[in-house]
């Protein structure tokens, strides 16, 4: 009896893990939609709405990410904006990447590890990939579709490179091909939902390294890998757009080289999270956040250069932390905001954090009592699954987000701006009328406050608030079209038909699409519009 629960206790994690993250997160399947990009890139995007080949050379709203867009299409295709089948989907895929994860770590431990012992590693990684509450925002916000997927293909990329080439000659000749080329395949259909998995070839050279296989002719193998991932990694770079933040190289470096000890705090101290963590001090080399984090990080990197080869296990991981969270944090701007960092970035990072952990419990020699050895991971299992439960309720809806991060930064204009819209949405007019008044009056120059306050004054018949609001708009992003298209009907609403026809001119110039949405003044003016 005690002989079999051994061999059999250790195959058993991985259904428990599983199971608790059913437990964590299956409360967000009765959850809505978040103003926080559902509504443009999934309830207000017509590549969704309809099928389109333009998906395949579209961006949303900057990535290039046609599979995430298709998944949602096809969901929408099935049940509209139902929101509870999208939160499903991306739950199984979360339930998928788990398991994934437990065999890549599985297949990476030496053979020579005793079974349980390679196990009970697998599964420790597996947990914490699993239940950590900072996966919570890729989890819950529909919106981080292209993090899961992306992990997805990614993960299938990696396991297969670490397997090896598979020869099934009594197959069909397209699975034959499609088996001895799954490594190019997988990374391409990353690529396709996120161009962060550019690293993928630079992951499997760390693979190499930690194999003692690195050479000139592992660079030279992966020549197609990397021409593939250079070219969706230019389409990335084509389709970002401006923004009216300008920041230089330098304060593009000082900030990414920040975000790296920022997302082990947020590891490390799994409280305060928020959908974005903005920049707190000036971008400056002399001040404790990028100074400090410079100097941590060139110490940190020495570490892992002197120990490398005594502990290869732990140094993989954290390559693969590093090199999966870089490219995100040279994209510094959120909701015309300078962050530090965004949670979701980190759904893939921690499969490298997970790693190491395993490394360096490969290399412990445990002293602690039996009982000890037991209790102790089902105490950390127990407060993981507690704090991601508990995290997963704040995205029920935009209200419970909003005001959640509101408590962590009750000065964050972007919040204020999108806490003010979700209690219109509600009714609740003077709240929102607090809250944006507020937003507007911490940043007079951020435009989304504006226009929201302008849409809160014309719901409530406000028309000349709205106008004042929506001119603001227009002095401050001179070619918003929905500002124009507002103002038009803020101007027809209010009797001034002359200037409810300059804005209607202005607005059909910009956007003649537009025309429908916009009110019939021929029948105020005599003339045919």
């Amino acid at each position: 009896m005690h002989l079999a629960l051994r061999l059999w206790l250790p195959r058993l994690a991985l259904p428990a893990i599983l199971l608790l993250t059913l437990i964590a997160y299956g409360q967000v399947i009765g959850f809505d939609f978040v103003d926080w990009d559902d509504t443009s890139l999934v309830l207000g995007n017509p590549l969704v709405q309809n099928f389109s080949f333009a998906v395949f050379w579209s961006f949303e709203p900057e990535l290039y990410s046609p599979l995430s867009l298709l998944s949602f299409w096809f969901e929408h295709m099935l049940v509209g904006f139902e929101p509870s089948l999208f939160h499903f989907t991306n739950l199984v895929l979360h339930l998928i990447n788990i398991t994934l994860v437990y065999r890549l770590v599985l297949s990476m431990l030496r053979t020579n590890e005793q079974t349980n012992k390679r196990f009970f590693f697998a599964a420790f990684a597996a947990a914490l990939f699993a239940l950590h509450p900072v996966q919570v925002e890729s989890i819950a916000w529909i919106s981080a579709r292209k993090e899961l997927l992306w992990t997805l293909f990614g993960l299938l990329a990696l396991l297969a490179y670490v397997q090896g080439p598979k020869n099934l000659p009594q197959a069909h000749p397209v699975l034959r091909f499609m088996m001895r080329h799954r490594v190019f395949l997988f990374t391409f259909l990353a690529l396709l939902n996120k161009p962060t998995a550019v690293v993928l070839p630079l992951l499997m050279l760390t693979i190499d390294w930690r194999n003692k296989q690195l050479s000139v002719a592992s660079f030279k193998e992966k020549w197609l890998l990397f021409s593939l991932a250079g070219l969706i990694g230019l389409l990335g770079i084509l389709g970002k757009t401006g923004s009216t933040i300008d920041l230089s190289l330098w304060d593009h470096l000082l900030l990414a080289i920040a975000g790296i000890p920022y997302a082990l705090r947020l590891l490390v101290w799994p409280f305060g999270y928020a959908v974005l963590h903005p920049a707190q001090e000036p971008i400056a080399i002399m001040t404790l956040t990028y100074g400090g984090s410079l100097l941590a990080m060139l110490l940190f990197g020495f570490l892992l250069w002197k120990f490398r080869n005594r502990f290869p296990l732990v140094t993989l991981g954290l390559a693969f932390f590093v090199l999966t969270l870089l490219p995100a944090l040279f994209a510094p701007i959120h909701a015309e905001t300078i962050t530090i960092l965004s949670e979701h970035y980190l759904y893939f990072p921690l499969i490298g954090i997970s790693i190491a952990i395993s490394g360096i419990l490969c290399n412990l020699q445990f002293a602690t009592p039996r009982f000890l050895r037991l209790l102790s991971p089902l105490v950390l299992l127990g407060l993981l699954t507690t704090l991601t439960f508990l995290q997963a309720s704040v995205w029920r809806d935009s209200t419970t987000l909003f005001e959640s991060v509101r408590t962590v930064y009750p000065r964050s204009v972007p919040v204020l701006t999108n806490l003010g819209a979700a209690y219109a949405r509600m009714e609740k007019f003077p709240e929102a009328e607090s809250i944006l008044r507020q937003a507007v009056g911490l940043d007079p120059d951020f435009a989304q406050a504006h226009f929201n306050l302008g849409g809160l004054r014309y719901v409530r018949g406000d028309y000349p608030g709205a106008i004042t609001a929506y001119k603001r708009v227009i002095e401050l992003k001179e070619n918003h079209v929905d500002a124009w298209r507002m103002l038009t009907w803020s101007y027809h609403k209010s009797g001034d038909i002359a200037r409810a026809r300059q804005a209607f001119d202005t607005t059909i110039h910009l956007l003649p699409t537009l025309r429908d949405l916009l009110p019939d003044l021929s029948a105020d003016t005599g003339v045919a519009l």
